[in-house]
């Protein structure tokens, strides 16, 4: 059995990060026995995107106990740490909520940052998860 570690997944660049979660979103969908065809990622990783790193736009529904929330998610992926103030910074740059956002909301989608670098500390996620 393969064993990655935090240390493992903190020491990945940016564009192998970006790829890991895209790799993961395709093995998540074919754990369902769903297509792989709907996730997306790629380009150049500083390339300007709106946002989104990986994409996740399916049409079949997903397993309520997916690590995928919805058919249609969007993944931004960040090596550094991004605590609350800063995720509030990615998602409304200059107080104005993303458009792909925005787009993701109107189609009941979701939207995920991932950090490389991020503390998965029961108060670390509490704080990030405080409505503003």
């Amino acid at each position: 059995m393969l064993e990655i570690s935090g240390k493992d997944i903190s020491e990945l660049s940016d564009s192998d990060l970006r790829a890991l979660i895209g790799l993961l979103c395709e093995a998540e969908l074919r754990t369902y026995g769903l297509p792989t065809a709907g996730v997306t990622w790629g380009g150049h990783q500083n390339a300007k995107d709106g946002g989104i790193d990986v994409r996740v736009d399916i049409l079949s529904p997903l397993h309520a106990d997916s690590f995928i929330p919805r058919s249609k998610t969007g993944f931004q992926v960040k090596k550094p740490d991004m605590p609350r103030a800063d995720i509030l910074s990615e998602m409304r740059p200059k107080g104005k909520l993303r458009q792909v956002i925005r787009d993701l909301v109107d189609s009941k989608g979701a939207y995920i940052i991932v950090s490389s670098q991020g503390s998965t500390a029961d108060s670390a996620l509490k704080d990030r998860k405080k409505q503003c």
